[in-house]
């Protein structure tokens, strides 16, 4: 167990500037102590769907490096992500990768990816991630924060994100497996 504090809800945002078009992603995890860490990451030619499983992603394998047991809500402004998360993917799967019209499952790759390390966070946890769906420029501070993170990614701009030192370290771990 890492000594980054326990984590309470993950925010997460893509964005693509064109689509697709240069992308970027943004991640937010609001630990239980108060404090905060804040991820981005970009992509030259991508789709803002694919930013938007990104930054899932990259959320959920810091929750899983971290060894936290308590479950987690998991907050994104994309139905795309939710709905594949927790509703299509079983059918996917089942399918061979293939969707309701029988055409192979867009951004398998990352669907693959997000589902290891999803079902890895429920195992760790006894309990499935808790994937909420927030209305995106709407006014909620976790979105908004992840959403000007994805753009300043997106658009190579400078941003200042808040870092947990315990995190930065678990990032960098997660880098170098």
């Amino acid at each position: 167990m890492s000594s980054l504090p326990l984590i309470k809800a993950i925010y997460t945002d893509g964005a693509c500037s064109g689509n697709p078009g240069p992308g970027g992603w943004g991640t937010v995890l609001y630990f239980e102590d108060g404090t905060v860490h804040e991820m981005g990451g970009s992509n030259p030619q991508t789709t803002n769907n694919r930013m938007e499983m990104q930054a899932a992603i990259a959320g959920l394998e810091l929750l899983v490096a971290s060894g936290q047991t308590p479950p987690v809500e998991l907050l994104t402004d994309s139905e795309y992500v939710k709905k594949g998360i927790t509703e299509w993917i079983t059918g996917w799967k089942r399918r061979g990768w293939k969707n309701s019209a029988k055409k192979p499952v867009l951004n398998q790759d990352l669907w693959q990816q997000l589902d290891t390390v999803n079902q890895a966070a429920a195992r760790q946890s006894g309990a499935p991630v808790k994937w909420t769906y927030v209305r995106g420029h709407a006014g909620n501070a976790g979105n908004e924060r992840c959403d000007d993170i994805a753009r300043a990614f997106s658009l190579n701009r400078q941003i200042q994100l808040a870092q947990n030192a315990a995190a930065i370290a678990l990032e960098q771990e997660i880098k170098t497996q």
